[in-house]
């Protein structure tokens, strides 16, 4: 990290006397250490400490920038008014953002001070413009960039003393060359803009004294190194997320420059065979260079390896996470001393950490999430530095054995160990460890009692979800009192949790309790410490009220206090309270009743109020939802206010009273996936625009009163793996087209219908079909042979099936993972039902088969 004092921080910001640096010191350590601090918090991976210190020293930058200019005594220099004046011609402020550059002639002071405009810095002593900032801004409300578009303009070029430029985060015509003419300019951001021309400027090899270059997702075609070589002075390189497959040698290039210390090149498509050249000796290598990010190449070892210990002795930071590595960890990483930060997560390693890393003394972060390490974890903590480690992510693979003291790890403060293979109990005690920020140990099979956690005072996320955990999580919540997230659902948790044992969590915003054997007594008049992002209490006990003290919960975005024991009205306040940030909400599985008035909040929410005993008609929801379950209700009446949500991706509306025609408005619908209309009492046909549909994979209207045929369009939604029409009065005859169109089906499902005629031959090319019924029609005719041969209806002991489904991400949680839909179907044989169902969870929809069942009714009956 950057100490008070580092030369690093000289900002050119002109000539200060000494007490304005004396009386800004103390300001200028606490922003810019506050900033790294805030930034370290929130990383996982995929940041160094360079990146780290840089992003912050930059946000420093504009704070420090934007105080000399109050304490300036000159105005700007006439000729840069008037160079920003025409630059701000050439471009398309569609949001106002340059309101604040006038071209006016009245001598007021900040009318007239270019320096005071949006974006400018400038010189302390001279007036000139030194900084111009006009990256794009994102907007919350809008959840955009808002930018500019048009040109470039060559009026820059009368900025004659700039320094610092950053036009990222807009759309122009293209980058120019005359660029490459602005002598004096040290630190470029031209990231993520859209180009209409993606010429790359090659005259950007003049700038010698560039030391900060960052085109970083920006629409460019470079195809080849020769401009690197003019910028001797270039310290930070950033050319990720730009197609670098025809630039051969581009890296070698980069490495050789004298002054480089970070080189970004993640999701470049660098080739494997020519990016990494031995033919040209590494040699004249920068002795400054120390930070390599080379993320998301598809990069293998017997490429990257050689190469890389080839020069890695100066490396502190090695980031080749998303690649191809294979095999085990290499020693030899072990070997560069000067280490700080090595990010291998989601490779194909396998095996553990070498014991060579042992030796790593400066190792600050460790990422080897997402691999097949299948080591012992005790055995492993022996080859890892105990002083020094501060992230260990060891998150998603195969790791095993007991959890050992990792308080031994006197600088850690990040430890993921979740979705391992961990079993046995925790530790009888750990020692005190005041650094731990972060401890996620989800997704194992880690048993017994959860202990003290007292010694832990500085934890702020805890997450055990989906371990096998119990005894009376509440004794433990006290001692843990700057926790911000706890994560501990589907555990054997039990107890109840009251009013004290929460008192001292004034801090937590992420809560998930869901599916323990847990109690919360809270009384009606408590009003919560905490104000929560995320309430997940999912079957706990909650009584029969509506839990009023979410009255005081303002913020939250995620609500799901599903099968908690509520027999009640929801009351006004909270229908009334919910914000524009809720995302996700799950009252299902209770016995709520009454009325739900018209609900315009929340963005993009998921809306689950299934199982329940609401009535009346279908309420309004918020335009932008994209799930809406509410199943299992005695909702009635129309349902025609369903072509206003246009992006939903699951709809389920059975069994409820819901009447009146299908609305023929399904071509609104690109994004459907579920369509479930079961059980209600929906009559006409079925609209011809159900075959816009082209992505939904699962289909009912079974037991409704629809008449007339199967639409010819239905052919179009070629996805389809359940299609379940059964139970209504459909007529004509079986489509031959089902056979040939809908290939994917598994499920099958047209009985007691009025269908007539024979079993369509083309139903023997459903090679997955693992459920066909058309029992109670009026078939006649043989069954074709061809239906004996069907692999899925024939196969005993076959696993289940895998429908493969994206289930709705909810951002900023860890409730992904639980995502969990039932759809079920029902299977007639000779007069018996049987009901197959199918589970959504974890992003896939599962297939019992019913397969064995199948057959041993067939063969019974023969």
């Amino acid at each position: 990290m950057l100490h008070q004092g580092s030369s690093s921080l000289t900002l050119a910001v002109g000539d200060r006397n000494k007490d304005d640096e004396k009386r800004l010191e103390h300001v200028k350590v606490r922003k810019f250490n506050g900033i790294y601090s805030q930034k370290w918090q929130t990383r996982r991976s995929g940041q160094s400490d360079a990146m780290i210190e840089r992003e912050a020293e930059e946000q420093y930058r504009e704070e420090f920038n934007a105080h000399f200019s109050l304490q300036r005594k000159t105005t700007c220099v006439e000729q840069d008014r008037l160079a920003l004046l025409r630059f701000k011609r050439a471009l398309v402020d569609d949001y106002g953002l340059l309101n604040s550059w006038k071209n006016t002639n009245t001598n007021t002071t900040t009318a007239r001070d270019c320096c005071r405009w949006r974006g400018v810095g400038c010189n302390n002593a001279t007036g000139q413009v030194i900084t111009l900032d006009l990256s794009g801004t994102w907007s919350e409300e809008l959840e955009q960039i808002l930018g500019f578009t048009g040109e470039i303009d060559s009026s820059l070029l009368s900025l004659s003393a700039l320094t610092y430029l950053d036009l990222s985060g807009n759309s122009f015509t293209r980058i120019p060359n005359f660029i490459g003419s602005l002598k004096h300019l040290q630190h470029l951001k031209l990231s993520n803009i859209e180009l209409t021309s993606p010429e790359f400027p090659d005259q950007l090899r003049n700038l010698s004294s560039l030391q900060t270059l960052d085109l970083s997702a920006t629409q460019v075609v470079i195809n080849n190194s020769n401009w690197l070589s003019g910028l001797s002075s270039l310290k930070y390189l950033n050319l990720s997320y730009i197609d670098l497959s025809g630039s051969v040698g581009l890296l070698n290039t980069a490495t050789k420059l004298p002054s480089l210390v970070e080189l970004q090149l993640v999701n470049c498509l660098l080739p494997n065979d020519t990016a990494f050249s031995f033919h040209d000796p590494l040699t004249n290598l920068s002795d400054t260079f120390s930070v390599l990010d080379l993320s998301s190449n598809y990069l293998s070892s017997s490429t990257i390896y050689p190469w890389l210990f080839n020069f890695s002795a100066c490396l502190t930071d090695i980031l080749v996470s998303h690649n191809e590595l294979s095999g085990t960890i290499p020693e030899s990483f072990g070997m560069i001393t000067n280490l700080k930060t090595l990010d291998l997560n989601n490779n194909g390693l396998k095996g553990g950490i070498p014991s060579s890393f042992v030796n790593l003394s400066g190792l600050r972060e460790l990422h080897l999430s997402g691999n097949n390490l299948d080591q012992d974890l005790p055995s492993l903590f022996d080859n890892l530095p105990v002083r020094s480690l501060q992230i260990l992510d060891l998150y998603g693979n195969q790791l095993s054995g007991s959890i050992p003291d990792f308080s031994v790890f006197s600088a850690l403060m990040k430890l993921y160990l979740g979705q391992n293979q961990l079993n046995g109990s925790f530790p009888g005690k750990f020692k005190e460890n005041s650094s731990l920020l972060i401890l996620d140990l989800a997704d194992n099979r880690i048993n017994g009692l959860l202990p003290d956690l007292s010694g832990f005072g500085s934890l702020m996320e805890l997450y055990l979800e989906r371990n096998l955990l119990q005894g009376n999580l509440a004794e433990r919540l006290g001692s843990i009192s700057n926790l911000e997230s706890l994560g501990a659902s589907s555990n054997f948790f039990q107890g109840t949790i009251t009013e004290q044992h929460v008192a001292n969590l004034s801090s937590l915003i992420y809560l998930d309790l869901s599916y323990n054997s847990l109690a919360l007594e809270l009384g009606p008049d408590w009003s919560a410490p905490f104000q929560l992002d995320v309430i997940s209490l999912s079957s706990c006990k909650l009584g029969s009220l509506f839990p009023k003290w979410l009255k005081t919960q303002n913020n939250f975005s995620v609500l799901d206090i599903s099968n908690a024991g509520i027999n009640d009205t929801v009351p006004g306040w909270f229908w009334n309270s919910l914000n524009t940030r809720v995302r996700y909400l799950n009252l299902s599985l209770n016995q709520i009743h009454g009325v739900v008035p018209d609900l315009i909040y929340g963005k993009q929410p998921l809306i689950d109020l299934s199982s329940n005993n609401l009535s009346g008609s279908l309420p309004l929801f918020p335009q932008d939802t994209i799930a809406l379950i509410v199943n299992n209700n005695m909702f009635s009446g129309s349902v025609s206010s369903l072509c206003n949500l246009t992006t939903l991706n699951r709809i389920d509306l059975s069994n409820n009273k819901l009447s009146g025609n299908i609305p023929n408005c399904w071509n609104r619908f690109d994004r459907l996936l579920i369509l479930n209309l079961e059980n209600n009492l929906f009559i006409g046909s079925i609209p011809d625009s159900i075959g816009s549909l082209q992505f939904v994979s699962m289909m009912s209207m079974r037991d409704n009163d629809l008449t007339g045929e199967i639409p010819l369009s239905l052919g179009n939604c070629t996805g389809l793996q359940l299609l379940d029409l059964g139970e209504n009065r459909l007529s004509g005859k079986i489509p031959e087209w089902i056979g040939e169109s809908l290939s994917t089906l598994r499920v099958l499902s047209l009985p007691s219908n009025r269908f007539y005629g024979t079993i369509p031959t083309s139903l023997c090319m459903l090679e997955m079909i693992q459920i066909l019924d058309l029992s109670f029609n009026n078939i006649s005719g043989s069954i074709p042979k061809c239906l004996d041969g069907f692999i899925g209806m024939r196969t005993r002991g076959t696993p289940d099936a895998t429908i493969e489904y994206n289930a709705v991400g909810l951002e900023r949680t860890r409730l992904t993972s639980r995502a969990r839909y039932v759809f079920k179907a029902l299977l007639q044989w000779k007069g018996r039902q049987s009901e197959y169902q199918k589970t959504l969870d974890r992003q896939r929809l599962r297939i019992c088969s019913s397969a064995d069942k199948f057959l041993q009714a067939k063969e019974a009956n023969t």
